[in-house]
């Protein structure tokens, strides 16, 4: 690497990464007492839910289909179309800075030290201790045992495998698949800094008028819904949701790669940005209200059960849940630019604990939900306790397993000194 180049470090994407990581735990716990996505066992607040809700919710093969439309559920529903997808975009940009120092295979066992381990890790030890205690703990250590070698052989069955091994872990996997899948076009991009594949990427940023960030790069995620969302709804990354997730792992990558371009971009249109995303936050909320009217699942998709492929709703639909996340995501984005992009002494620790905070925060939650129905807390009084509780014990967990090499090993702790996200501009 030329010594002359200038090192800039991204504060504002580190940040990201911590703030969205950690809407994971509030998130996590409110659907587990508004959408009663845990059961009954753990669900504190079951007396707001009539019996066909109680069964529907529950059962439902995609639990983040509630047809409710009442505060709580349309702001969990609202979070979850964008938070998920800037964090693939996160991931991808981590992944561009990670990429230019390191060779393919060099970078290949890191992502397999950094995500498989603790995926597989994670879903052996913490899957069991969130199957105790949705199960009342009537499971024993045979059942452990048994359980490690059941979920690493049902993981290999296509499209369901990895919804019953991983349970919320399933990011890494698709993480993992992304970042192998890529390197060939990463190995092209670093060996020719000035070749095509860099100027066609760049040319995105550079169009007259946005068209290219505005219009182009969006349209790409609605032709994936147009495509792949009648045939299956999309849930935990698999369906349509693998690919269109994979289109914003791809286009953080492209934003680091575009360098200057991006980042004037983004900083010369961060008012545009944040109105348009306003304008499209109301036609989302319109297409849920719909989707509630109609009992059609307009934004989650599988609209065969339906007897439907396509009309001019579902079309409506692709263009406004596609449109809708990538603005969410360029607004996040360009404010994070504007207003966090500082250092601070706090910030290298707490994003050497999201991944621990993220492996076990799932039976954590389950946990302090079963805390705050023993204290007879319901609605927004349980969510708040069960949120403190669940961030306290994650921390109390994280302090424990930083201190030795093999459990940093096992939850994905970076060294300190390779924690910086730097731009090599």
């Amino acid at each position: 690497m030329d010594e002359t180049v200038k090192k800039v470090r991204r504060y504002d994407i580190d940040w990201l990464r911590v703030i969205l990581f950690g809407l994971l735990i509030p998130f996590h716990v409110a659907i587990g007492v508004y959408w009663n996505l845990y059961g009954e066992n753990v669900n504190p607040d079951l007396d707001s839910l009539n019996e066909d809700e109680r069964w529907e919710i529950a059962e439902d093969g995609n639990d983040y289909t509630t047809d409710s439309v009442n505060l709580p559920s349309m702001l969990l529903h609202w979070m979850h179309q964008w938070r998920l997808a800037g964090l693939f975009m996160i991931s991808g940009m981590g992944t561009a800075f990670a990429f230019r120092k390191r060779p393919w295979k060099t970078f290949l066992m890191e992502r397999v030290k950094r995500l498989l381990v603790p995926m597989f890790f994670g879903a052996w030890t913490m899957g069991f201790i969130g199957s105790v205690l949705t199960e009342n703990g009537n499971l024993t250590m045979w059942d452990f045992l048994i359980g490690i070698i059941w979920r690493s052989l049902v993981f290999w069955v296509p499209f369901i495998g990895k919804l019953i091994a991983l349970g919320h872990l399933w990011f890494l996997w698709n993480l993992f698949q992304y970042s192998l899948f890529l390197i060939p076009i990463f190995s092209i991009v670093r060996n020719n800094p000035d070749g095509k594949m860099i100027r066609f990427i760049r040319s995105f940023f550079t169009m007259p008028k946005g068209i290219g960030i505005f219009f182009l790069l969006p349209l790409v995620l609605v032709l994936i819904e147009i495509i792949f969302k009648p045939w299956v709804q999309g849930y935990i990354g698999v369906g349509y949701e693998w690919f269109w997730f994979f289109g914003f792992f791809a286009f953080g990558y492209m934003c680091i790669i575009a360098k200057d371009n991006y980042y004037k971009f983004i900083e010369s249109q961060r008012i545009l940005v944040t109105v348009l995303t306003a304008m499209w936050t109301i036609a989302f909320v319109w297409i849920r209200l719909e989707q509630h009217k109609s009992g059609i699942p307009y934004i989650d998709g599988g609209w065969l059960e339906n007897k439907i492929i396509h009309n001019k709703m579902t079309i409506f639909a692709c263009i406004i849940h596609s449109f809708h996340a990538w603005f969410w995501c360029l607004t996040i984005f360009s404010w994070s630019a504007c207003l966090l992009n500082k250092p601070s002494k706090n910030l290298t620790y707490m994003n050497q604990a999201v991944y621990p905070f993220y492996i076990v925060h799932m039976p954590l939650t389950f946990a302090g939900l079963i805390f705050a129905g023993n204290l007879g807390l319901n609605g927004i009084s349980a969510v708040i306790l069960a949120t403190i509780f669940v961030g306290l014990t994650c921390w109390i967990f994280f302090e424990c397993v930083k201190r030795t090499k093999i459990t940093r090993f096992l939850f994905g702790i970076k060294e300190l000194e390779n924690e910086p996200i730097l731009d090599e501009r």
